[in-house]
C-alpha cells in the first residue's frame, strides 16, 4: 500500500440530495404498502423475529445463545435496548445506547467520533478489543486506526451480554460484548422520515422505508441518513452519511433469505484529543482548559472512513423440530487519519504544551460465517433445544503510521493556530491475515420449572503478520519482520435457572473466554508467541418477570478473573520490544480479578410510564502482577455507577399526546492507570426530553422531540492514564427533531 498517494486528500462531500430522493419515493413505497398484510396478520413463516414490546422490555433475543430462549429464562445477566428506547432518548451511537446499562464504563477515550469505546464488568469490549458485532458476526480487524462504527438509525436492538460469551463468539474479552442486530423487511412495516439539527449546528435528514408484494414472499427495506455540521469541538466539522438496502425473499413456507448491504462515508475532522493532566484533571492557575477547546492544528485534523458490507441471513426449517440457519458478511473498510496531540506534561508556565504529529491510513476485508443447526426435542420428561455450530472468520488488512515532523507548542486556554507544514520523518507498515475458525455445541433443557445450558467451544486462531520500517528522511526501508503465531482453546459454560410461577428466576452460571495475547512475537524478549489470555467467571442473580405489568428486573453478583495477563517483563534491560524494537518486553504471569453486584430493570408499571434503572458496585484487583502494582486497582473501573430514567406520556387531556422523560447518570471513582497514581473523580450528569404527537394529518403522523444530554454542561475528565494522555468527556448534546410516519 502507498503512504503517498492518500497523504493529502481533498475532502470529498456527498450530496443531501440521496435523503432528498429517498424522501420524494416514500409516496410510492407507501402506496405499495397499503396494499401489503399488517403486522397483526403474521404467519409462523417469520422464523426468527424477535417480539419487541413497545418502549418497555424485549421479552426474547438471540445474542445470548443464539436461539429463541427467553431473557428471562437465560442464566446470564443480558441488557436489552430495544429500538423505541433507542428513538425516545435520541441515541446516536453505542455509547449513547448504553447510559442506562448496569456495570459499563463509557467514552474510555473521551469524546471519539472514530469508534465505539467502553468497557463492561473492567474489561475492554468496544472496537479496539474486536468485541463489537452485528448480527453475531464481528466487524474486521485491522491497522491501529481502521475500524469500523454503526450508525444507530440502522439498528432494531442493542444487546449487551454480560460476562464470557465466548462458546458463542470465539475470541471475546471477558467481561462482556454488545450485538447490534439491523433493521430487516418486515411486513406492515411504517414509513419513517426525520429531519434534526442539534446543537453544535450539526443537521440530519434519516428515512426508513420499506415495502413488498402482497403474498409477503418479498419484503424491501431502505434505510438512509445523512449528517453535516460543526462538532462539539472547536474547529472541527464531519459529514457522515449511509444507505442500508434489504431484501428478504420467502423461498417456501419454512425457507428464507434475507439479504444485507451497507455504504457509509465517514469525512471531516476527528473529535479524539490527547489533553494534559495539568489543565484538565488538575487545574492550573488558569484554571481548567474548555471541553469544546481543540489543540491540533486546523488543517492536519482528519478523519475519513469508507465502509461497505454485504452479507445474507439464511434459515430453513426441515420440520416444525430441525432448523438450519446461516449468517454471512463481507466488510470492507478504509480510512485516513490525521492529527496533532500533546507531546509530554504541560509546560511550567501553566499554559503553553508541546505537540506532536502523526497520520495513519489503512484498510481491512473481513469475512465471518457462521452455520448453525438448531434442534428442539423431547426426552422423557426433559425439553430439548441443542446447537450445534461452526464459524469462521478472516481479516486481511494493512497500515501505515507516519511520524511527524513537530508543530509548535500551543496555548491551552488561548489557541492560536500556526500555519502547519506536514512533514514525515518517518512510516511504521503493517499487514496481516489473521482466521479464526470454531466449533461449538450447546443444550438448553427444560425440566418442569427448571432451565439447565450447557455448551462448550473449540477455536484455531492462525495470525500471520509483518511489520517494515521506512525512514522517509534517507528513503531506506528496514527489513520485512513477518511473525506467525497460532493458538487454541476450548472454552465451556454452563447454567442453571429456576422458573418459578411467581415470576421470580434465581440462576448460577459459569463461563470461560479466550482472547489471543497479541498477533505477533516482537512483544517478548526471546520472541516466543504467548499462550491465550484467559477468563472465568461465576455469576449468580435473580430475575423477576412480574405478572401485573411489563417489566424485568436482575440482580446478579459476579466473580470474574482473567488469567496469562501480559505484564512488563520483571528485566528492566529487556528493552528490544514492539514494532520499532525499542520499548519494555512484556511476560505472561499477570492476573485480574473483578466482583460485582449490578441491579437493573426495565419496566412499565402504567400506562404511559416506563422507568430504566441501573446500579453496580464493582471491586477490582490486580491478584498477580510487577511488585509496584500488585494489588491495585484495575484501570477505568468505577466502584459505582447508576442511572435512572423516568418516561411518562400523557394518555388523555389537555397534554395527550406529550410525553416527558428526564434520567440521571452516576460514574463512581476510578483510576486510569495500574499504579493507581491518577484517581479519576466521580461525576454525575442529568439528561432529559420532550416529545409531543401532533396526530394524523391526512395519512402522516407527526411527532417533535427534543433531547438533551449533559443537560447542565459539566466538564468531566472520562479517563486520564498519563500526563499526556487525559480525556474529556461528552458535553451538553442538544438535538431538534421532527419525525413524519405513515
Amino acid at each position: 500500500m502507498s503512504a503517498t498517494s492518500r497523504f493529502l486528500p481533498v475532502r470529498r462531500r456527498s450530496p443531501l440530495a440521496l435523503a432528498v430522493i429517498a424522501a420524494l419515493l416514500a409516496p410510492a413505497l407507501a402506496a405499495a404498502q397499503s396494499s401489503a398484510p399488517q403486522a397483526s396478520d403474521r404467519t409462523p413463516v417469520d422464523l426468527d423475529k424477535v417480539q419487541v414490546n413497545a418502549y418497555r422490555t424485549t421479552s426474547h433475543t438471540s445474542g445470548a445463545t443464539k436461539t429463541d430462549a427467553a431473557v428471562a429464562e437465560t442464566p446470564q445477566s443480558v441488557s436489552v435496548i430495544a429500538r423505541d428506547e433507542l428513538d425516545a432518548r435520541g441515541v446516536q451511537n453505542l455509547n449513547e445506547a448504553m447510559r442506562y446499562v448496569a456495570g459499563v464504563a463509557l467514552e474510555s477515550s473521551g469524546i471519539d467520533n472514530r469508534v465505539d469505546d467502553f468497557r463492561v464488568r473492567g474489561y475492554d469490549a468496544g472496537s479496539w478489543s474486536n468485541n463489537v458485532t452485528v448480527d453475531g458476526m464481528r466487524a474486521p480487524q485491522g491497522s491501529q486506526w481502521n475500524r469500523t462504527m454503526v450508525d444507530s438509525w440502522n439498528l432494531e436492538r442493542v444487546e449487551v451480554l454480560k460476562g464470557p460469551s465466548a462458546v458463542m463468539y470465539g475470541q471475546v474479552a471477558p467481561g462482556g460484548m454488545v450485538n447490534q442486530v439491523s433493521k430487516t423487511p418486515e411486513p406492515g412495516q411504517a414509513q419513517v422520515a426525520r429531519v434534526g439539527i442539534d446543537g453544535n449546528g450539526q443537521y440530519s435528514a434519516a428515512f426508513d422505508l420499506g415495502t413488498g408484494s402482497d403474498d409477503r414472499r418479498h419484503l424491501l427495506r431502505l434505510v438512509g441518513l445523512y449528517r453535516d455540521g460543526q462538532t462539539q469541538i472547536d474547529h472541527t466539522e464531519q459529514q457522515h452519511w449511509f444507505l442500508a438496502p434489504s431484501y428478504t425473499l420467502q423461498l417456501a413456507e419454512r425457507t428464507r433469505l434475507t439479504l444485507l448491504g451497507l455504504y457509509q462515508r465517514d469525512d471531516g475532522g476527528s473529535t479524539y484529543q490527547f489533553l494534559p493532566m495539568d489543565g484538565t484533571l488538575r487545574p492550573t492557575a488558569y484554571g481548567r482548559m474548555k471541553n469544546s477547546t481543540f489543540i491540533g492544528e486546523p488543517g492536519w485534523n482528519t478523519f475519513d472512513r469508507t465502509v461497505w458490507a454485504a452479507g445474507w441471513l439464511f434459515e430453513h426449517g426441515f420440520n416444525e423440530h430441525w432448523t438450519l440457519a446461516q449468517s454471512a458478511r463481507h466488510t470492507h473498510v478504509d480510512s485516513l487519519f490525521r492529527t496533532v496531540v500533546t507531546n509530554g506534561k504541560l509546560n511550567p508556565d501553566g499554559r503553553t504544551q508541546k505537540r506532536r504529529a502523526t497520520w495513519g491510513e489503512g484498510d481491512s476485508d473481513g469475512k465471518t460465517v457462521d452455520t448453525r443447526l438448531t434442534g428442539k426435542f423431547a426426552i422423557g420428561a426433559a425439553r430439548h433445544t441443542v446447537l450445534l455450530g461452526v464459524d469462521w472468520q478472516k481479516a486481511d488488512w494493512q497500515g501505515a503510521r507516519g511520524a511527524m515532523r513537530d508543530p509548535l507548542p500551543i496555548d491551552i486556554f488561548n489557541p492560536v493556530y500556526s500555519d502547519y507544514v506536514p512533514v514525515t520523518n518517518s512510516i511504521g507498515y503493517s499487514g496481516g491475515v489473521n482466521e479464526q475458525t470454531g466449533a461449538y455445541l450447546q443444550d438448553q433443557i427444560a425440566l418442569d420449572n427448571w432451565r439447565f445450558t450447557l455448551g462448550g467451544r473449540y477455536d484455531r486462531t492462525d495470525d500471520d503478520t509483518f511489520t517494515r520500517s521506512y525512514n522517509a528522511l534517507t528513503g531506506v526501508y528496514g527489513p520485512v519482520v513477518p511473525t506467525k503465531v497460532k493458538n487454541s482453546a476450548f472454552t465451556g459454560n454452563a447454567g442453571v435457572l429456576y422458573a418459578a410461577g411467581n415470576g421470580l428466576s434465581p440462576y448460577l452460571s459459569y463461563a470461560e473466554s479466550f482472547q489471543p495475547a497479541g498477533s505477533n512475537t516482537n512483544q517478548s524478549h526471546d520472541r516466543t508467541p504467548f499462550d491465550p489470555i484467559t477468563g472465568k467467571q461465576w455469576e449468580g442473580g435473580v430475575k423477576y418477570q412480574p405478572a401485573g405489568f411489563d417489566g424485568l428486573l436482575t440482580l446478579s453478583v459476579f466473580d470474574l478473573r482473567q488469567q496469562n495477563m501480559l505484564i512488563d517483563d520483571p528485566d528492566a534491560t529487556h528493552m528490544d520490544c514492539g514494532a520499532a524494537g525499542n520499548g519494555r518486553c512484556q511476560v505472561q504471569a499477570g492476573e485480574g480479578r473483578v466482583r460485582g453486584v449490578e441491579l437493573e430493570a426495565r419496566v412499565t408499571p402504567l400506562d404511559g410510564f416506563s422507568v430504566i434503572g441501573a446500579a453496580s458496585r464493582m471491586d477490582s484487583e490486580l491478584t498477580r502482577a510487577n511488585a509496584a502494582v500488585q494489588g491495585k486497582q484495575l484501570a477505568m473501573v468505577p466502584d459505582w455507577t447508576t442511572a435512572l430514567w423516568a418516561d411518562y406520556t400523557f394518555q388523555a387531556g389537555a397534554l395527550s399526546g406529550l410525553s416527558l422523560a428526564a434520567g440521571v447518570r452516576y460514574n463512581g471513582e476510578s483510576y486510569g492507570d495500574t499504579a493507581n497514581l491518577y484517581r479519576i473523580p466521580s461525576y454525575s450528569l442529568w439528561d432529559a426530553a420532550l416529545r409531543y404527537d401532533l396526530g394524523r394529518h391526512g395519512a402522516v403522523s407527526t411527532q417533535l422531540s427534543l433531547n438533551v444530554s449533559n443537560l447542565a454542561d459539566k466538564t468531566f475528565v472520562s479517563t486520564c492514564s498519563g500526563e499526556s494522555s487525559c480525556f474529556y468527556g461528552t458535553g451538553r448534546t442538544l438535538t431538534a427533531t421532527a419525525r413524519f410516519s405513515w
